[in-house]
This record gives C-alpha cells, structure tokens and sequence, in this order.
C-alpha cells in the first residue's frame, strides 16, 4: 500500500472483519460489536479509544449517507494505519442516516491522521462502490465472508 496512492477497500478490509449478520439494540451497539471485530487486526492499539472516537463523530453528524449505506469513521490514535471492518444487516439497523431509512451496510474506517489523502480518497471510492444497487443486492444475498471480499474486488477491478 503506497502512501499517498490510492486505497481500495480491499487493501484494508479482510474476510476476518466482515459481520454478515450485523445487528444490535441501537446505533451505538452496532458501532461497539464492530470496533470488536475490527480489533482482531493487528492495526488496532486501543479498542475503547477507536470505538469513543467513532461514537464522537457520530454525534457531530450521522455518517449514515443515504442509500442504505453507513460509513462511521474515526482519526484515532488507537490505530497505526488505516483499516476497516463491514457490516451487512438485511432487515436494516436505525442510523439516523439522512435519507431517514435504516442502514444495510455498515463500513467503519479507521486511521491514524487525518491528513492522510488515502482516507479520504478511500470514503468516496466506498461510497461510489456501494451506490450500486445490484452490487449491494449480491453483497446482501452473500452467504459467507470470502463471497463479499471476492464481490468486492471484481467490482473495485471495473
């Protein structure tokens, strides 16, 4: 992974950190049971200063951006580079997300500085992969984590 090149999610996601059957009591339930899961990367230093970050900038604006799609995100010390974890919830989980509707696809981000172009390069590349319905209706219909990681490439090869 090049710095200062571009970052697919490929680079930073691995089968390990895909929760296919994601659901939880609230918004913040949901975030906390995927820091956990995020935490099995080696990347990872401090689980609760990666999970209080996420939840911070929860509270500033939902990153619920419509489309099904949530992309809680954080700049944090509790990691050493940037690293992601997928969520998918087929009835939905309430995510105040702009559009009103429940969130499908849950992709925290996690990385070190802010200033890194990577990151933000890397949210909208997330965003552009899943505002496309069909490619979101094979990753809902996935039944195992390797299915996604192989949708997920192809799709990131066009």
């Amino acid at each position: 992974m090049a710095k200062g090149g571009s970052v697919k999610l490929s680079d930073v996601l691995t089968k390990e950190r895909i929760i296919i059957d994601l659901n939880g009591r609230d918004k913040n339930d949901v975030l906390g049971k995927m820091v956990q899961v995020t935490r099995t990367s080696e990347k990872v230093t401090s689980e609760t200063d990666l999970l209080k970050k996420v939840i911070e900038r929860e509270k500033i604006k939902s990153t619920g951006i419509g489309g099904g799609i949530g992309i809680p995100h954080a700049q944090t010390s509790g990691v050493t580079d940037i690293v992601a974890c997928l969520g998918i919830s087929e009835q939905g989980i309430e995510f105040n997300a702009i559009d009103g509707k429940p969130v499908h696809f849950v992709i925290l981000i996690a990385t070190k500085e802010r200033t890194d172009s990577r990151y933000l390069g890397l949210l909208s590349r997330i965003a552009r992969l899943f505002i496309d319905e069909p490619f979101k209706q094979r990753i809902i219909k996935s039944h195992s984590p390797e299915e996604i990681m192989r949708l997920i490439n192809e799709k990131e090869k066009e």
